[in-house]
């Protein structure tokens, strides 16, 4: 992969900024500032017991910066047997954590299943938008450490609401996904499982990282990816004007089920999500790659008892899906959601983080 000239780098950066902003999403939203910087042992939480009828703001200093988040715990958690998940709201209108608070509904499910979330906000990219430091350098310059972010939250909530250390999951949207995904890479020691509502594995430019790094430990993945999403191309996609390449649907599931990481035994079926990959011109237009016949994927026989699993949810965009999407003439629609895997995007989620806890620590079967 060929190096910008160093005169022109930072030129180029910004413009090929907006063509990623096109990729995921570049609605501009105003950040609201951070609360005063205070010891996390500072922060007191309601008594589990007590009616949360509304989620509450925390923040936390990672690095000297502080961070912010949105704290939902159900009256239905108990401590040491429940789950925490940790969600990622997309770029632009995705964010902040408020916002995927109201438009992904998981107070409801939490409410039901018992678990609590944590809707951890980003920060205001070189573009002025709300971000993720991903596999993409989005702040061009050192971008904030968000996989500390995550980290110190999980920490922090570990400690103050004691869930399940096995039950401890991530899930991301959109620029969250490929935020989930490094999350995934990084924090698998910790993380059991993490959920990709749209995003992918990475956009590589020649000044972003020229590898991803092999996976902590095993950990299972779980992917919901719309064929129509605009802003996440199902079948990836080249732009050689910028010199970027955005991670297909098979380059994030062969990543996730090879050698590096999970090393799954059995794939099914065997032949590939995509039939090409999509191509952007100097006007970051792009024409889609071709999706295969095939409208689903799962890996098992994987380390420490992971699973990999990738959906294609045929028309889906950019969305979070609350409507069932196993209806024949529904919009997205995917034959093989059903009661077992769950049909609406909560659903499914959650059957596939419940499914899957951290294995307790025990040597590699390969």
């Amino acid at each position: 992969m060929s190096m910008w000239p160093a005169t022109k780098g930072r030129q180029v950066a910004w413009f090929a900024s907006g063509l990623l902003t096109l990729l995921i999403g570049g609605a501009q939203l105003v950040a609201s500032q951070p609360r005063s910087e205070e010891s996390p042992r500072d922060i007191t939480l309601p008594q589990l017991n007590a009616p949360l009828d509304q989620s509450i703001v925390e923040s936390i200093s990672v690095g000297g910066v502080t961070r912010t988040y949105r704290l939902y715990v159900p009256r239905t958690f108990e401590p040491g047997d429940s789950a925490l998940i940790i969600a990622l709201h997309g770029r632009g209108a995705g964010g902040p954590g408020s916002a995927m608070e109201q438009y992904s509904q998981l107070d409801s499910k939490a409410d039901q299943e018992g678990f609590a979330v944590a809707y951890l906000d980003g920060l205001v990219d070189a573009t002025g938008t709300l971000n993720w430091n991903y596999y993409y350098d989005f702040f061009f310059t050192s971008g904030p450490d968000d996989v500390g972010f995550v980290r110190s939250a999980i920490d922090l909530l570990q400690e103050q609401l004691q869930p399940n250390p096995r039950r401890i999951y991530v899930v991301g949207t959109s620029a969250g996904g490929f935020m989930a995904q490094r999350v995934g890479v990084e924090l698998s020691d910790r993380v059991a499982a993490i959920g990709v509502v749209e995003g992918g594995l990475y956009l590589l430019s020649p000044s972003s990282p020229p590898f991803i790094p092999n996976p902590a430990a095993p950990i299972s993945v779980l992917f919901l990816k719309g064929d129509q999403d605009p802003n996440n191309q199902y079948c990836g996609a080249v732009f050689p004007s910028f010199h970027v390449t955005e991670a297909s649907s098979d380059q994030d599931f062969d990543y996730w089920t090879g050698t590096s990481a999970d090393r799954c035994q059995h794939i099914s079926p065997a032949g590939p999500l995509c039939e090409s990959v999509g191509v952007g011109d100097a006007q970051a237009h792009v024409t889609p790659g071709t999706p295969s016949p095939l409208v689903a994927k799962a890996a098992t026989g994987c380390r420490r008892g992971t699973e990999v699993k990738l959906y294609r949810l045929l028309g889906g965009g950019d969305d979070w899906n609350q409507n069932p999407m196993n209806i024949p003439g529904a919009v997205p629609f995917n034959p093989e959601f059903d009661r077992g895997t769950g049909t609406t995007t909560n659903d499914i989620l959650w059957k596939f983080f419940r499914g899957n806890p951290k294995a307790d620590r025990q040597p590699d079967s390969d």
